[in-house]
């Protein structure tokens, strides 16, 4: 290929960003990644242009496009360039659909709602109700509260929508999705294998309101974005697609949150003798309050450790097995704290069997003493799991 072929280039260009759009736009391209050369190759073409050809929507518009594009695939950090470049393109075609539809996808993965509507909508007032860009336009309606307009693209795409009282969109009868999003380790070693300070996903369930938003109905256990009860608004097209018993689960990507969840969400740790154990503290506690577990780890301690003496020195007796659970209690808002306090206490006496470590409830209680003891307690917890060889 000759650099300074305007159509080589372009067809290089365009082949190297199909290749680059396979990766899913929420994960970070690799070095010299296609989008990379494909926007190298397009401005090493156009420098070697004269002013009236870069002027010519077939030849330097399109390069323009073709570099912009690239540039939308690389990330935020050339996100400036990319903008710059659309413009570029858009001077000598204002009227070119497909290029607005492009402006459009550069906006909505960065988060300008607005920019990403009205680039969309000149989109569709150029080229028509096209699948790609009534998704979305309902995801930029959507995002911005604009619940009617969201609710008649989903029509002219065929889903029977309506709006509720809270100007929404909302299609009935939808199954649970699952939405992926960006995560780092918890500073707890119950994140998983993962290191604390490497970013991974975290994938949680979502009751769908419409196609592209609903509420997250599973916690997410590393620190990530969102957690249980926040309402969250996702692509449109899946980043996989996994086999949950016989049926198929969508999994999105996260694209924004729309409204916080107002639970309270207390991060545990906990050793019990027996399996499901601390499973059954849900029911001990107020009404609404749920208890999810992420993960058990079985190993067989000793008992003074396991009853709490971890951290102080004792004759060991013979071991018994024991299981280190981690989750979160998730209380609704108008669940009184000490009421929730007071329960997870009984229900530790009343069981005997089994510690339990809530540093967050004390913190939210503003009991310092007591989070630094529950605090001290989880480190107890896991020193006994990391001598036992537990993974944690």
């Amino acid at each position: 290929m000759q650099e300074t072929d305007p159509r080589a280039v372009l067809e290089v260009c365009a082949a190297l960003i199909a290749e680059a759009e396979q990766h899913p736009a929420d994960e970070p391209l690799r070095r010299r990644a296609p989008a990379e050369r494909a926007a190298d190759a397009a401005q090493r073409c156009l420098d070697s242009l004269s002013p009236e050809h870069r002027g010519e929507t077939d030849i330097g518009g399109a390069l323009y496009a073709r570099r912009a594009n690239a540039l939308r695939l690389m990330g935020h950090d050339r996100d400036a360039d990319a903008r710059a470049a659309f413009d570029a393109a858009l001077a000598t075609a204002p009227d070119r659909a497909g290029w607005w539809y492009d402006l459009g996808l550069l906006h909505k993965h960065r988060g300008r709602w607005q920019e990403a509507y009205d680039a969309s909508a000149r989109a569709r007032s150029l080229g028509g109700d096209t699948r790609p860009v009534l998704f979305n336009l309902a995801i930029a309606a959507t995002a911005l509260g604009r619940g009617d307009e969201a609710a008649a693209c989903f029509g002219a795409l065929g889903i029977d929508a309506r709006v509720n009282d809270a100007g929404m969109p909302v299609v009935d009868g939808l199954p649970r999705v699952q939405v992926r999003v960006p995560a780092r380790g918890s500073g707890h070693a119950s994140a998983g294998e993962a290191p604390d300070h490497g970013a991974v996903f975290e994938v949680v369930w979502v009751e769908p309101i419409s196609p592209l938003h609903g509420v997250v109905a599973s916690p997410t256990f590393r620190d990530a974005p969102v957690d249980f009860g926040d309402v969250v608004l996702w692509d449109a097209a899946p980043v996989a697609v996994t086999s949950i018993e016989g049926r198929p689960v969508p999994r999105f990507p996260l694209l924004e949150i729309l409204r916080r969840g107002d639970e309270r969400r207390l991060r545990f740790v906990g050793l019990q003798q027996a399996p499901g154990e601390i499973d059954r503290l849900e029911s001990a506690l107020p009404g609404g309050c749920r208890v999810f577990v992420q993960a058990e780890r079985v190993e067989h301690v000793c008992v003074r450790c396991a009853s709490g003496e971890a951290l102080t020195k004792h004759e060991h007796t013979s071991p018994e097995e024991h299981r280190i659970v981690y989750g979160k209690i998730v209380a609704p808002s108008g669940v009184d704290l000490v009421s929730l306090r007071d329960a997870v206490e009984r229900t530790a006496r009343a069981r005997g069997t089994w510690q339990l470590a809530v540093p967050e409830l004390y913190e939210q209680l503003g009991d310092t003493q007591r989070a630094g003891q529950e605090h001290q307690a989880w480190r107890g917890i896991e020193r006994v799991a990391m001598r036992k060889g537990i993974p944690t």
